[in-house]
C-alpha cells in the first residue's frame, strides 16, 4: 500500500481544539482536512483572526510522523527494547519504515519527559521489557488499571532512584506496599455502595487559610501538553498520560494506586488531629449508642518519588476551577497509615493539567497533632 493510500485510511485522532493557537479565540470552525505523508489531519479556521491551522501539540505539529507513533516509540524504547527492535515493532505495526536514527532524534528532542532513559540500562539488567511494568485490573465500582514500575521500585529500595539522594532508602516500605496492594486491598469495600469516595469529601476538616498553593510548570504539565491534545477520545486521555509517564519519567513509580481508610484509621486520625473527617451515622439512638463503621476509598492517579519526597498527583482537565484539596489530603493520610515509616512531612500533593501545576503540603492544612493522642502510626490493615 502506498503512503498516500495509508494516509487516506489513517485519520488523525487529535483532540478538537478549543482555541486558536494564534489569537486564543474560541471562534473556530472545521475547514476540511490535509493529507500528510502518513496521516490525514483536520484543518480549522479561526473566524476572529482568519488563520487556518491544524490541531495538536505545538512540539509535534510540523513532524512528518503522527504524534502517536512518536509517543509509542519513546515508550517502547524506555521499556527496554533496542532502537533496532523499536524500529521493527513500529514499522510492522504502522506499515511504513521508521528508521532507528529517526527514533534516536525523537529521544533527543524530549529530554525532560524521558528521564528514565538514564536508568534504563540498569533496569534492563533486572527485568525484560515485558516484565518491567506490572499492570493489574481492579474491579471496583469501575475497572481501574493499577500499575507499577518494577525497576523503579528496585531502585527505590536500594537508594538509587534519585542521583542527588544516593543511598536514601527511607521509602523502601512504599515499594513493599505497592507490590502487595492488590492482595491486601479490601476490594469488597471499594465496590460497596456505602463507601465514601475520597473525591467526594468536602474540605471541612482542613484549615484552608493555612495552606499555600504554589503554581508552576514542570515535566508533568509538559507531558500533559504533549499527550492530551494528541488523543481524540475523552475516555483514553487520562490512561494514556498515565502509561506514558510511568514508562518514561524517572519519578512516577505507580498509577491508579488503591488507598483506603477503615473505621479505626479514621477514628485515630480524628483523635490525633482533633478534626472530624467523616460524620458518624448512628445505627441505634438508644443506649448503648452505636455508629455505622466508616471507611474511605480512592485511587491515586500518579504516585512519584523525587527530590526526597513522595508526590501525590491528580490530573484534572479543569484544574483552574476544580481544586481537589480534601481528596489529595485524604490520599496523603491514607498513605501515611498504610506504609511503614512514611510521615505526612514526607508528602507533597498536586493537581495539574496541560497548563498549570498546583502544589501544596497537606500537613499545613491540619492542626498540630493533639498531645497524648499518640502518633499517626501505621494502620493494622497493613502488616509486612
Amino acid at each position: 500500500m502506498s503512503s498516500a493510500a495509508q494516509a487516506t485510511n489513517r485519520r488523525s485522532p487529535i483532540k478538537t481544539p478549543e482555541r486558536c493557537p494564534s489569537c486564543n479565540s474560541r471562534k473556530i470552525a472545521p475547514k476540511g482536512s490535509r493529507s500528510k505523508k502518513f496521516e490525514i489531519v483536520r484543518l480549522y479556521r479561526c473566524r476572529a483572526c482568519g488563520r487556518s491551522f491544524t490541531p495538536g501539540p505545538p512540539a509535534t505539529r510540523n513532524k512528518t510522523y503522527p504524534v502517536n507513533e512518536i509517543l509509542e516509540a519513546l515508550t517502547t524504547y524506555n521499556r527496554g527494547h533496542s532502537l533496532e527492535d523499536t524500529s521493527r515493532r513500529l514499522s510492522s505495526r504502522y506499515g511504513h519504515r521508521i528508521n532507528p536514527a529517526t527514533i534516536s532524534r525523537w529521544l533527543a528532542a524530549y529530554p525532560r519527559l524521558i528521564t528514565y532513559r538514564r536508568l534504563r540500562a540498569r533496569g534492563l539488567k533486572l527485568f525484560t521489557p515485558p516484565q518491567i511494568i506490572r499492570t493489574l485490573k481492579l474491579y471496583h465500582r469501575q475497572v481501574y488499571e493499577f500499575a507499577y514500575h518494577r525497576a523503579k521500585l528496585a531502585f527505590l529500595r536500594d537508594g538509587t532512584l534519585d542521583d542527588r539522594r544516593s543511598g536514601d532508602t527511607r521509602f523502601a516500605g512504599l515499594a513493599d506496599f505497592l507490590e502487595t496492594a492488590h492482595q491486601i486491598s479490601p476490594h469488597e469495600l471499594f465496590r460497596s455502595e456505602d463507601s465514601v469516595r475520597a473525591s467526594q469529601l468536602a474540605p471541612r476538616f482542613l484549615n484552608l487559610d493555612r495552606l499555600t498553593f504554589i503554581e508552576k510548570q514542570n515535566a508533568a504539565t509538559e507531558a500533559a501538553a504533549l499527550i492530551i491534545p494528541s488523543v481524540g477520545s475523552n475516555h483514553d486521555r487520562h490512561s494514556k498520560l498515565q502509561r506514558f509517564m510511568l514508562a518514561n519519567d524517572s519519578a512516577t513509580i505507580a498509577v491508579e494506586v488503591p488507598i483506603w481508610l477503615l473505621e479505626h484509621d479514621i477514628a485515630a486520625l480524628e483523635e490525633i488531629y482533633g478534626v472530624s473527617i467523616v460524620p458518624k451515622e448512628r445505627i441505634a439512638a438508644q443506649p448503648p449508642i452505636r455508629h455505622k463503621p466508616r471507611f474511605i476509598t480512592g485511587h491515586i492517579d500518579f504516585l512519584q518519588v523525587r527530590n526526597g519526597a513522595i508526590h501525590i498527583l491528580d490530573y484534572k482537565p479543569d484544574a483552574r476551577t476544580n481544586k481537589p484539596i480534601a481528596q489529595l489530603t485524604i490520599y496523603a493520610l491514607a498513605l501515611m497509615r498504610l506504609v511503614p515509616g512514611v510521615r505526612l512531612f514526607d508528602i507533597k500533593c498536586a493537581w495539574f493539567n496541560e497548563t498549570c501545576y498546583n502544589e501544596f503540603f497537606p500537613r499545613l492544612g491540619l492542626p498540630r497533632p493533639q498531645k497524648g493522642a499518640g502518633m499517626p502510626g501505621i494502620s493494622a490493615t497493613y502488616q509486612k
